[in-house]
């Protein structure tokens, strides 16, 4: 009689490391039979589980795999978001929020980027067109950089900081939010 060997017996167990701007920190393991199964799969954690700060873990991020060698795998940063139920804790009945939505060409990737703009105190449609070019001109100051350069600036919030202290000289900001950078397509 012939035994019978489970699939899962044949299959490795590789260990998934974020990039080495988050100091190459374990993210997560997988299983594949070969290495070049493992290449382009995703892995999500949140930025508290990389850094350690717990009042970061709201921010999720997703690594795509790029390179196996041994049990090993490399990943690079894919996407960063923020899920729906944190942003909408965040606005509150008589806040304006002003939505920007736009794709950023950089200098290694293009980036679809999303971030809101809150405010306690009503604003006109003059001063929403003013703080749309206010963020648009604050984002394309950023084209020079890499989009490691640019994900660690939002992940961090210098871009949120630097906004906001561009947007507050129209009305009054409560909070500068980048919620969604995805990486679109790498050059």
């Amino acid at each position: 009689m012939v035994k019978r060997v489970s699939n899962w017996k044949k299959k490795n167990l590789f260990t998934l490391y974020a990039p080495d701007n988050f100091e190459a920190r374990e993210i997560g393991k997988s299983v594949a039979y070969t290495p070049a199964e493992l290449e382009g799969r995703t892995v999500r954690a949140s930025l508290a589980d990389l850094t350690g700060d717990r009042g970061k873990q709201h921010m999720k991020l997703v690594f795509e795999v790029t390179d196996v060698k041994k049990d090993k795998a490399e990943t690079r940063l894919k996407k960063f978001y923020i899920p729906g139920s944190y942003l909408n804790y965040k606005v509150r009945k008589g806040n304006t929020k002003v939505d920007y939505i736009n794709d950023l060409d950089i200098k290694d990737a293009v980036l679809r980027v999303k971030l809101m703009v809150l405010s306690r105190w009503y604003m006109s449609q003059s001063q929403k067109k003013e703080v749309s070019k206010i963020v648009r001109e604050s984002l394309n100051s950023h084209k020079n950089n890499t989009a490691e350069d640019f994900m660690q600036m939002t992940l961090f919030g210098k871009l949120g900081t630097e906004i906001y202290k561009k947007t507050r000289k129209v009305i009054p900001i409560t909070r500068v939010e980048v919620h969604h950078v995805d990486v679109k397509k790498r050059k």
